[in-house]
């Protein structure tokens, strides 16, 4: 009886730590299919209010614009709001990811970036003042952050580059608090599969399930309240 109160206590326990009110889902492509709705679904399973994100094409410097200069997708934008009210359109212009976060006030924000900024070498480098400016925002609010890196891939140069840019991101997240999933080690791009850069829908869902996986393991927890900037110059619109 003792060991079964214990292991009730400690899963009421888990589920406490795991649970947030406010979560903003943030990505690429990638996220615009099955991957996305894995991900999406989990959280709006606990989370009060749940707010996903994605864009065809899209890197970080992507997102980090200001309203006179709001970027557009043709390729597909996916949008899903805590009242389940969802687009899924062609084109249309991306919201600005610093009042998207100012706005919500997520507790928890995971990105799901990175595929997009292996085009080059100097690509790479040109995205990462916008990953820390991405990182140090999420951070500025008071929220958890989680970014996970693009999946294993097979066209080049995208593959070529891919340890690279898994590098670049994992040290970010380090610097910056920032909890890194790397994808490479849960995904294998399936031999003669599309265009060698997306997963059809059954890998896209495998991925995502191993990407809740990791997430839970994270044993997520809002930072303390000493660690949130009170200087409203502190806060995102600060960040650069």
């Amino acid at each position: 009886m003792t060991s079964l109160l214990f292991l009730v206590l400690l899963n009421l326990g888990f589920s406490a730590e795991n649970s947030f009110e406010r979560v903003l889902l943030l990505g690429d492509s990638h996220a615009y299919g099955k991957y996305g709705e894995v991900l999406d679904a989990h959280f709006r399973k606990n989370a009060k209010q749940v707010t996903s994100f994605s864009s065809c094409g899209s890197s970080p410097s992507t997102w980090m614009t200001t309203s006179a200069n709001f970027k557009s997708t043709n390729c597909g934008f996916w949008q899903k709001s805590s009242a389940d009210r969802e687009i899924r359109v062609k084109s249309h212009k991306l919201p600005s990811f610093d009042q998207e976060i100012q706005k919500l006030q997520p507790q928890v924000t995971v990105i799901t970036l990175g595929t997009n900024i292996l085009g080059s070498t100097g690509n790479i480098s040109s995205e990462k003042k916008h990953v820390e400016t991405m990182m140090k925002s999420i951070r500025a609010q008071g929220s958890e952050c989680v970014w996970v890196g693009p999946p294993d891939l097979s066209k080049d140069p995208f593959k070529k580059n891919l340890p690279l840019g898994i590098e670049s991101l994992k040290s970010l997240a380090k610097e910056n608090k920032c909890h890194f999933i790397d994808s490479t080690a849960i995904t294998k791009y399936p031999a003669g599969k599309s265009d060698g850069v997306h997963y059809g829908p059954k890998d896209s869902a495998a991925w995502g399930k191993a990407v809740v996986k990791k997430i839970e393991g994270l044993k997520l927890s809002p930072p303390s309240s000493d660690s949130v900037p009170t200087d409203k110059k502190s806060q995102p619109n600060g960040v650069r």
